[in-house]
C-alpha cells in the first residue's frame, strides 16, 4: 500500500515539457522601424485599400537597409516556467524571403542580416548563397533561432531588432516567440 501511494503521489508532482502558446506579432505592428522599403512602401498598411502591391500581404513590413523593432510581451507564468524559447521570422510567401541581388564573396563587400534579441546579437546571417528559385542570393528564413539565453526574465517585454543592409530585402509578416514550460 506504501508503494501503491508513493507511485501516485510521484504521478501527480511530475513536471512535464510544454510548449507553450506562441507570442506573436504581425510585420505591420512594430514598435520603431527605418527602411527604404520597397515599391513605395515600408509596411503593406502604407498603401491605399485595393493598392497593395503583390510583394506585400496584409501583414507585410518589407525591411531594407534598415530597421525593424518588435516588442513582444511574455505572460509572467509563461516566463517564469519556461526553460527554452525560440524565435521565428516568418513570411508568408514562399519567394518572399531574406534576399539581395548583390553578391560579392569578399569580406568588405558582403551583404548582411543582424537579428538581436533584448540588445544581444543572436544571428549575422551572410547573404553568399543563391537561392534555389530566381536570381537572388539570401536564405530561407523561415527557421526557428534559439533565444532563451537572450530572454531577460525580469521583465515581460522582450525587445526583437533585425537590421538589413542596403540592397537586402525582407519581407516580414510575423515575429514568433515560441516558449517551453514545465508545469
Amino acid at each position: 500500500m506504501k508503494n501503491m501511494v508513493a507511485k501516485i503521489k510521484g504521478l501527480w508532482s511530475r513536471e512535464i515539457r510544454e510548449i507553450a502558446a506562441s507570442i506573436s506579432k504581425e510585420g505591420v505592428d512594430d514598435k520603431e522601424i527605418e527602411s527604404k522599403g520597397y515599391a513605395g512602401g515600408i509596411r503593406a498598411k502604407d498603401f491605399p485599400s485595393g493598392q497593395i502591391p503583390p510583394d506585400f500581404g496584409p501583414s507585410t513590413v518589407i525591411l531594407n537597409d534598415g530597421y525593424g523593432i518588435w516588442e513582444l510581451n511574455i505572460p509572467e507564468d509563461v516566463l517564469k516556467n519556461s526553460i527554452d524559447m525560440t524565435l521565428k521570422i516568418e513570411t508568408v510567401r514562399t519567394h518572399g524571403m531574406l534576399h539581395t541581388p548583390r553578391f560579392d564573396r569578399s569580406e568588405g563587400a558582403r551583404q548582411y542580416v543582424k537579428i538581436f534579441v533584448n540588445g544581444e546579437l543572436v544571428d549575422k546571417i551572410s547573404m553568399v548563397k543563391p537561392h534555389p528559385h530566381g536570381e537572388d542570393f539570401g536564405v530561407d528564413s523561415r527557421r526557428s533561432f534559439p533565444v532563451f539565453s537572450y530572454i531577460d526574465r525580469n521583465r515581460s517585454a522582450q525587445m526583437v531588432r533585425i537590421e538589413v543592409d542596403d540592397e537586402v530585402l525582407w519581407n516580414i509578416d510575423r515575429i514568433v516567440l515560441e516558449p517551453v514550460t514545465l508545469k
